[in-house]
Parts: C-alpha cells; structure tokens; sequence
C-alpha cells in the first residue's frame, strides 16, 4: 500500500514540475481567451472520433486473439479496452496495460499468457502504425525554425524506431515457432531462467495471428484505421482551437504525443500538455500560448468520455474488483508452471 502511495506521490510531483514548464512565461489572460476562442462543435467532434477509434483497436484484438479463442463477444472486449484506459489515467504506472487483459481473462476465460501477448501485440502494432505515419509524415511537410535544420535526422528515426518495432514483434513470433526447442532448453535450468523462459513463451503465443495471412491483413488493416482516426481526432481538435497545421503534420506530432501519455503521472497530466507545446512550437513555429491552449483542451476531450463512458461499462458489465483481483493473481503466477497448450 506504501509503495502504491509512494507511486501517485511521485507521478503527481512530476505532473505539477511539468505543469510548471508548460505555463512558464504564459499569460494566463491570453490563455483564457484562447480557451475561450476553441469551437465546443469540433471539440465535440474531435472526442467522438477519440473514444470510435477503439472499434477498430477492439476488431484488431479479435483477430489477435483468435487462434487462442475463437468468438469473443464484442462488448467485453469494448468494455476491457475502455476500462483499461480509465485505469490509466486514474492511475499512474500504465496497470491499464494489465487490467485490459486481466478484465478479459476474468470474464472470458481467456488464457492470461496468450491474452497479455495479445496486448503486447497490439502495442507493437501501435508503434509500427505511429513510425509508418510519422514517416510519411516527415516527408509530406516543411518544418520551421530549429527542426528545419535536423529533418534528416527526424525522418531517420523514424525509420530506426519503426525497424525496432519490428524487430522485437519478429523475435516473440520466432519464439512462439521454436516453441519445442525453447521449451526443451529451459529443462534443468535454474527456476529463475525457468520462470522467464515460460513468461516469454506465454506472452509469445498471443503472437500467433501473425503466422496466418487471413488474420494478419486485417491486423494491419485495423491497425492503420485505429491511428488514421486518432490522427484525425487530433486534427480536428487542433482546428477547433485555432492551431492551422495539416493533417500530415499531426502524423509527426504524433509520437511526440504518445511519449507524453507515456509519462506516468496521474491522467496523463503534464506529459501530455508538455509534449503537446514542445512538438508545435518548435516543430511548427505555433505561438506558445496557442500550443498550452490546445494541449489542456485536447487532453480534456481524451480523458473525460473515457471517464464517463468506462464508468458506465463498469456498472452496465457488472464489473467488479473481484474480476480484477482474479486477473492479477493470475498475472503473478504466470510463469510459475509449465506452459499449457491453447484451445
């Protein structure tokens, strides 16, 4: 319990130092008045298009988690991905990672292992379509000021970070193949080396949708829409506010964004406002008070619909903390026996 509240102590410390950051030199009036300026309609618009991007992220876990069980229905699935959202901007650590399959094994059976490869796939899948977008993005626009100078450099990473992407995707499908050889070499180890041997070959197994061409298409078809539309949620929004880049420029800002989700403090608070200002001043030459505008406006219009809308899947699902506890017993024993084979 110390160590939990030892965790939002420290996530909440960094989301103020960032928030100190991000209103430095700002006048709060010309804040206001920017705030004020945003269309409520795209706004509106922008979180619509947020919360129906996880139809699509819902469609890719199916076909993920297909060869381990076939026919989930729709709704828990639905109801695990926004959940597990809710959870992570409650909470700082990204455990929305864990509740997600935690939910769906608890209600659906599913095994933890296979489930939590499933989701780790699915992050992979994110990235490749972030640095796909963002590659086409580097070379579909003209940066300003600074960065003008180091678009090389930006469109190179681009391409490195999607090539570790795929590399690591690659190496749990091999793993997942080799499943004998792998299994036969853990034999007579030591229970550490067991324990993340079978770990390994657990989460592996949620890659196997990969080896099957009538699943892998739609996994990547899925992949491209999900983030197509979170793209274009962040266009609009960035419209409603007054910020006048193209569509090809929030492909570049968009992994910007997603290191500042990433940042674990409470809600996203900090990270995603600082990466939002950092990314459109210097990448785009956007005034500073705008960039702080549009970062709390487009942070709000991502977590609250989360929020209201996993609230009620909570109570219309019948949730309870129970079928999260279940899950996490499960996740901590994961590893502890040998691996058994998938439905």
């Amino acid at each position: 319990m110390l160590k939990e509240v030892f965790k939002y102590l420290a996530g909440l410390i960094l989301a103020i130092l960032l928030f100190w950051w991000v209103l430095k030199g700002i006048d709060l009036g010309l804040l206001g008045e920017s705030v004020r300026k945003a269309s409520l309609v795209g706004l509106i618009l922008a979180g619509v298009l947020n919360v129906s991007h996880n139809i699509f992220r819902v469609l890719r876990w199916k076909a993920l988690l297909r060869p381990v069980k076939a026919r989930i229905p729709f709704l828990p699935m639905f109801s695990a991905v926004i959940l597990g959202y809710m959870t992570t901007w409650v909470i700082p650590g990204r455990l929305g990672e864990l509740v997600r399959p935690a939910l769906l094994t608890a209600r659906e059976k599913v095994p933890l292992g296979p489930c939590l490869g499933s989701v780790l796939a699915d992050r992979l899948m994110d990235m490749m379509a972030i640095f796909v977008l963002f590659a086409i993005g580097t070379f579909a626009v003209t940066f300003t000021g600074t960065a003008a100078a180091y678009a090389a450099e930006i469109q190179v990473t681009a391409v490195v970070m999607l090539l570790a992407a795929i590399t690591l995707l690659s190496s749990l499908i091999l793993v997942s193949m080799k499943r004998g050889p792998v299994e036969s070499f853990l034999k007579g180890r030591g229970r550490f080396v067991r324990w993340i041997g079978r770990t390994l070959i657990s989460v592996s197994m949620g890659t196997a949708a990969f080896r099957d061409l009538r699943l892998f298409v739609p996994i990547v078809f899925h992949s491209l829409m999900c983030w197509l539309m979170i793209n274009l949620s962040t266009w609009v929004g960035l419209r409603a506010v007054g910020v006048d880049i193209s569509l090809m420029a929030v492909f570049v800002l968009q992994p910007i964004l997603a290191i500042g989700v990433a940042i674990p403090t409470p809600g996203g608070a900090g990270g995603y406002h600082a990466m939002m200002k950092a990314g459109l001043v210097v990448l785009f030459g956007v005034g500073e008070v705008l960039a702080v505008g549009a970062g709390i406006l487009l942070h709000l219009v991502s977590v609250i619909p989360v929020i209201v809308l996993g609230t009620l899947l909570f109570w219309i699902e019948k949730y309870s903390m129970a079928d999260i506890r279940s899950g996490i017993r499960a996740v901590k024993s994961l590893g502890a026996e040998p691996i058994k084979e998938m439905p």
